[in-house]
C-alpha cells in the first residue's frame, strides 16, 4: 500500500491530481490518498505522530511558507516520507532542494512532467534498498540492509558486518533487534543478530553464513532459528540509537547536484554521484546532461563532484562560455574548483543553476 498525501488549497487542483494519480498507480498495486488543505494540517499530524504518507504532493503555500516548514520538520524529525513540491513560484526551489525534496514542479502544472516525476519516484523506490541509519564518530551513515550479514555485540558497542566493510558504534543489540525484527533479522545468540537470508546451513549448534562465516546458536534461540529462518517476522520498531527508513530522501547516497533556480529548466534537479564526470551540452549524443538552448555548445563543459572536499571540479569547453556568480567567465580548458552554493550558467545567462 502506497499512501499519497496531497496538500493544496484548491479543491479542483486536488481532484485533477487524484485523477492523474489514478491513471498511473493502478498498475502498481494498492494506493490511497489523504488530503490536507494547509501545511499547518500536515504539521499537526507530524506533531501528533499520526502522519504516515509515503509521498507528499505539496504547495509551498500561497498565504504563508508553511510548505517550507513542513519540509524542514520532515528533515529534522527524519519523517519517513518523500516530498514533491508543486508551487506557484520558483522562489524556493533551492531551499526545497536543501531539505531533500524529490522534485519541484511549477504551476500551471504540466501533466506530462507530473507523470514523469511520479513514474521516476516509483522506479527509484523499486530499486532503492531500505537502510539502517547509525551515528559513527559524529557522522551519520546509511547502511543498506541488503548488505548486512550479521551484527555483533562487543561490550557497549556493536559491529555491523556487511559484505564490504564493518561499522562499529555505540548501541545495544536489544535495540537493534527491535528495529530490524520485521526486516528479516533474527537473534541466534546473546551476542549476534543475523540476516535470515544470509543463513545457508545449520549444523548442530552453529549456523553458516555463506561458505566462510560460522556463528554459534545458543540453546535459548535454537527453536527460534529452526522455526523462523524462512518465515516473515512482524514486530515494532523502537530505538533511539538507530532507525530504518524506506524513503528515497533518506536512503539515497550522498550526492552533489545542479539545481536550476531560474530560466528554461527552473525546478530541475540533476544529482551527481561522487567522482562521476557529468558532461553538459546541447547534443545528447555526447552530453550526459542535455541543456537544449541556442547558446549552449554541443559539448559545453564537464563537472565532477568531490565528496571528500565538498567541491565541484568544472572545466569549460564552450564557445559562448561558462559563467559563475553571474559575470565571471571561466577560461576555456582550465580546471576550477567551486564550492556548493556557487551560481553557474552555461552560455545562456538567463538560465541559472546553483551547485548543491
Amino acid at each position: 500500500m502506497i499512501r499519497i498525501g496531497i496538500c493544496d488549497e484548491d479543491q479542483n487542483f486536488i481532484n485533477n491530481l487524484v485523477e492523474i494519480i489514478s491513471g498511473i498507480f493502478f498498475q502498481y498495486g494498492d494506493w490511497e490518498t489523504e488530503v490536507f488543505y494547509s501545511g499547518k494540517d500536515v504539521l499537526s499530524q507530524i506533531e501528533k505522530g499520526t502522519f504516515d504518507c509515503d509521498l507528499l504532493l505539496m504547495d509551498i503555500g500561497s498565504k504563508d511558507d508553511s510548505g517550507l516548514l513542513v519540509a524542514k520538520k520532515v528533515n529534522e524529525k527524519r519523517i519517513d516520507t518523500d516530498i514533491i513540491f508543486i508551487a506557484s513560484s520558483e522562489e524556493y526551489v533551492f531551499e526545497c532542494y536543501r531539505y531533500h525534496t524529490f522534485a519541484y514542479l511549477l504551476k500551471p502544472l504540466k501533466q506530462q512532467e507530473f507523470e514523469f516525476e511520479l513514474k521516476r519516484y516509483i522506479n527509484e523506490m523499486n530499486v532503492t534498498s531500505k537502510c539502517l541509519h547509525i551515528t559513527q564518530w559524529g557522522n551519520e551513515i546509511a547502511i543498506p540492509l541488503r548488505k548486512i550479514t550479521y551484527i555483533e555485540s562487543n561490550y557497549r558497542k556493536v559491529i555491523v558486518h556487511t559484505s564490504t566493510e564493518d561499522y562499529e558504534y555505540y548501541a545495544k543489540l536489544n535495540d537493534l533487534e527491535k528495529v530490524l525484527h520485521e526486516d528479516g533479522f533474527i537473534r541466534c545468540h546473546q551476542s549476534y543478530l543475523v540476516a535470515k537470508d544470509k543463513i545457508t546451513n545449520q549444523i548442530g549448534n552453529e549456523i553458516m553464513l555463506g561458505d566462510s562465516i560460522t556463528l554459534p546458536v545458543s540453546r535459548r534461540y535454537m527453536d527460534n532459528i529452526r522455526e523462523q529462518v524462512f518465515d516473515e517476522i512482524a514486530a515494532t520498531q523502537d530505538s533511539q540509537s538507530c532507525y530504518v527508513t524506506k524513503s528515497l530522501s533518506q536512503n539515497r547516497e550522498k550526492t552533489g547536484a545542479l539545481v536550476c533556480i531560474k530560466g528554461a529548466y527552473v525546478g530541475g534537479i540533476v544529482r551527481i554521484r561522487p567522482e562521476q564526470k557529468i558532461l553538459i551540452g546541447r547534443d545528447g549524443n555526447v552530453a550526459d546532461m542535455v541543456v537544449n538552448l541556442p547558446e549552449v555548445s554541443r559539448l559545453h563543459c564537464a563537472i565532477i563532484y568531490h565528496e571528500a572536499t565538498e567541491s565541484y571540479e568544472v572545466v569549460d569547453f564552450s564557445t559562448n562560455g561558462t559563467y559563475v556568480n553571474t559575470d565571471k567567465r571561466l577560461i576555456q580548458d582550465e580546471t576550477y574548483l567551486l564550492k556548493p552554493g556557487t551560481i553557474i550558467s552555461f552560455g545562456d545567462r538567463n538560465t541559472v543553476y546553483k551547485l548543491g
